[in-house]
């Protein structure tokens, strides 16, 4: 319930941005002379003497909202023999807020550009089971069965990021193809059992590779993208990897 209301609120505010005619920061070639306009105001910065149509806008706000399916891998090594807990996919979900993108249109349509973005992600994975995950005095990542009525166990994964990427708009139809590089920058577990208990795991890879597609439409539209690195580090027990599906808004 928490992670709706968080998405919706976000999605307000990014309707509210993407509501607005023109970005608040535009570099633009005006005639003969190349200038800048900051909420609506122009400033001139010197002659266009190429007289090339580029354009270059920056947006800060756009949110995305969507399914983690965490491919099928085996256990191996300590998780050898372990029930496949990992992950309810119905359950485990993505947060994404983009902070700041900026975008260079390649023609004088601006139909074809590329752009570039920073990016924070916050992945929620709900297990199959009523189990968790606890590292044991040799600092291993374990599979630990929980007893009792467990509610919401589940683990957590924070990463911010950048990403690079091109694509076309044609009547505001929208497609663009990225690249993400995100750093992991928190990972725990939590759950209910009955008290609500929570604390940091390792185990995760630090670094992941996402490439991705978003199709959209007057900047609404839906995504997917695919993370190339396994979830967990190599060596921990599964090297299943993550497709995340779904809905986005904005730049």
């Amino acid at each position: 319930m928490k992670r709706i209301i968080i998405f919706l609120a976000a999605l307000a505010i990014a309707h509210v941005a993407s509501a607005q005619t023109e970005s608040p920061l535009v570099f633009d070639t005006q005639g003969d002379n190349l200038g800048i306009s900051v909420a609506g105001f122009n400033i001139s910065l010197g002659e266009n003497k190429d007289n090339r149509p580029t354009r270059m806008t920056a947006q800060f706000a756009g949110i995305s909202y969507g399914v983690n399916v965490l491919t099928y891998e085996p256990n191996y090594g300590n998780w050898a023999g372990e029930p496949d807990f990992m992950t309810d996919d119905v359950a485990s979900t993505r947060l994404g807020i983009e902070a700041l993108g900026l975008q260079v249109s390649l023609n004088r349509k601006r139909t074809l550009f590329v752009k570039a973005s920073m990016n924070a992600n916050f992945d929620f994975y709900r297990f199959k089971e009523a189990m968790t995950l606890a590292e044991n005095e040799s600092g291993d990542l374990m599979p630990q069965q929980l007893s009792g009525i467990v509610k919401k166990s589940k683990m957590v994964a924070s990463y911010i990021g950048a990403g690079a990427g091109f694509g076309f708009e044609v009547n505001k139809l929208r497609v663009t193809f990225d690249f993400n590089v995100d750093v992991l920058v928190g990972s725990h577990v939590k759950y209910k059992n009955p008290d609500k208990t929570k604390y940091h795991i390792g185990g995760f890879n630090n670094l992941r590779y996402r490439p991705g597609v978003s199709v959209s439409f007057d900047d609404w539209g839906v995504y997917a993208d695919y993370s190339l690195t396994p979830l967990f580090r190599d060596g921990v027990g599964n090297d299943g990897r993550v497709l995340s599906i779904g809905l986005r808004a904005g730049f």
